[in-house]
Order: structure tokens, then sequence, then C-alpha cells
């Protein structure tokens, strides 16, 4: 995984880094090329048979690259004064793409964080808004569609403490380029005004969501036409699982809980595997139908199992083969 993400680096270093004199806004070829060949080598790791959480976080290396150089173009292009007097502020990734989990048509969630020092008197900085559409609008011209948000510290904690789901997506929170204190007091601020004393009641929340997903995706991992996120045993139960630990335990991953003998470590090693298989199988419903999907449909099912390997001569058998091993993955989650 390590010579992946160094390959993505040196391929962003040359390929992403401006010319003296030149704007972002005026190299979008460069922007489209670099994100197209990365993409294509994903596709073509991911059909050789690469591991789904590595693909996943190969996908969003490619992201981070791409942000940090658009960031780094952004911060300069302003005026020498204004540099000087830049403010704490923050780019950071949320949900999946804060977990480095991304799927090849995943959605990407970013949000800017500032600390209120974004005005001098009643006089707006300038720092903000370039710094917004330094990256927004070069993303969109070449195609990309993500979802922004522009939060204080003081908002992180109304949103979270107002809403479940951004709360868990604001507690995946990961930084990508700006100010390191900002982005710790940020994860600080999180834990103790909306994590400490909202134990129970997330975690209420939490098995809540897991009820009505069975009520609305079928209460069996064993479904024909699985829904590898939200039904049972999918993606998201696993997801769930680590939210919870996380309120409960303050820990953030299953070796973790192994550590407080909450699984053994055949379990984790179940568990780590069919998530992996899980993301795999997701990927490649991505790549095969061009476009986010998470219903594996019977419509889906040969192409997938083909493209993952499974080769037996009868197309029967082999989506036989294909679904047990999904239905096994499944029932382990």
């Amino acid at each position: 995984m390590q010579d992946v993400l160094r390959k993505i680096e040196a391929s962003a270093a040359a390929r992403l880094t401006l010319p003296a004199g030149r704007q972002a806004a005026q190299e979008l070829p460069r922007y489209k090329a670099f994100l197209k060949v990365e993409t294509h080598r994903l596709k073509l790791q991911h059909r050789a048979g690469a591991d789904g959480l590595e693909t996943c976080r190969a996908r969003a290396a490619i992201l981070d690259a791409l942000l940090r150089h658009l960031w780094d173009a952004a911060k300069a292009s302003l005026s020498d004064q204004a540099r000087k007097e830049f403010p704490p502020l923050a780019l950071v990734a949320l949900g999946g793409y804060g977990r480095a989990e991304l799927n090849p048509h995943s959605d990407i969630d970013i949000m800017y964080l500032h600390s209120r020092q974004v005005a001098a008197g009643s006089r707006p900085l300038p720092h903000l808004s370039r710094m917004i559409d330094g990256l927004l609008y070069p993303l969109w011209d070449i195609g990309l569609k993500l979802g922004h948000s522009v939060r204080s510290l003081e908002d992180c904690v109304q949103v979270a403490n107002r809403d479940m789901q951004a709360k868990t997506s604001l507690i995946e929170a990961r930084l990508i380029a700006g100010d390191t204190d900002l982005f710790k007091r940020f994860q600080k601020m999180l834990v103790s005004k909306c994590v400490a004393g909202h134990e129970q009641e997330y975690i209420a929340m939490r098995l809540a969501d897991q009820a009505a997903r069975r009520a609305k995706f079928g209460n069996s991992a064993c479904m024909q036409e699985p829904n590898l996120k939200n039904g049972c045993g999918g993606l998201r139960d696993y997801q769930n699982l680590l939210w919870m630990a996380f309120f409960k335990y303050r820990i953030r991953s299953l070796k973790e809980l192994q550590a407080h003998e909450l699984i053994g470590e055949s379990e984790r090693k179940q568990l780590d595997q069919a998530y992996d298989f899980l993301l795999r199988v997701r990927t490649e419903m991505h790549y095969h139908a061009n476009r986010a999907t998470d219903v594996l449909g019977k419509n889906l099912q040969p192409a997938v199992a083909y493209n993952l390997g499974y080769r037996e001569r009868s197309p029967s058998k082999r989506i036989e083969e294909f679904m047990r091993e999904v239905y096994t993955h499944s029932r382990n989650i």
C-alpha cells in the first residue's frame, strides 16, 4: 500500500506543479490528465486483484493529492499581504472520504474549517472566498462532483449535536491541508462537546438506524439482490460497529476492540476479510455500471463475478460460487 501511495504522490508532484505565474484555472488539462491517468491505473490494479480497502484508500489518496495542489495554488495566488495575514484555515475530508475509503463513484465531502478570523473589523478578508473558489471551480470544471461546507469550530458542534449523521461524518474527519493546530482543536472540541455525555443517546440512535435499515432492505444477509452498503451484514453494519465502539470506548479499530477483549482474533480476521471483500465487490459494481450503485442486482451479478475472477465455465455455477462468498462475508458481519 505504501508503494501505491508513493507512486500517486510522485505522479502528482510531476504533473500538478504549476509553472511560475500560472493559475489553476489556466491549467485545467493538467488536472484532468492526472485524474484520468491515476483513475485508469487504479482500475487496472483493482482488476489485477488488489484488495478492496487498498483500492478505496488509493482513490482517496488521488483526490488528496489533487486537493492539496489546488490548495497550494489558491494560497499562492493571494497577495503578499494576504498571505502574511493568513488566518487559521483547514481543508477537511468528511464521511467516507474522511475514512479514506472511496469507491470509484462515491460521494466526496469536504469542509472548510475556520476559527472566525476571516474578517478585519467589518471588512471580510479575501482569504476564505479565494481559497474556496480556488478549489471548487477547477474541481467542477474537470467534472468532479463534491459536497462542501464552510464551518467554524462552534458551527461544527451545533451541527453535530443537531443531527446524528452529521455527527458521525464529523467524527471521521481527516485533515487534507491547512492549519494542523486548528484541526486538533476541532477534534478535541468534538469529543468533549459532542461525544462525552452523548454516548447512550448516540448508540440508541445507531441501533434505531440499524433497525430501520433492516426493515427497508431486508432482515437477512442472504437477499437475492443484496444492498452491499445498507443491507443486513453490509458495509454500514461494519461501520456502525466501529462508530458505536468509538462512543463507548474511544477506540477506532478492530485491533483495539480485540485488545479490549470484546472480540477474538478469529472474529477480527473474519470481519476484516468480509469488509475488504464487500468493498472490492462494490468497487467492481461502480466500475461496471460507471456510476455509484449499492444493489448487487441479478443483472450485475454475472459481469461482477466474472471481473472479480470467478471463471467457472458454467455461468450459473460462476454466479452461485460468487454469491455464496458474498453471503458468507455478510453473515460474518
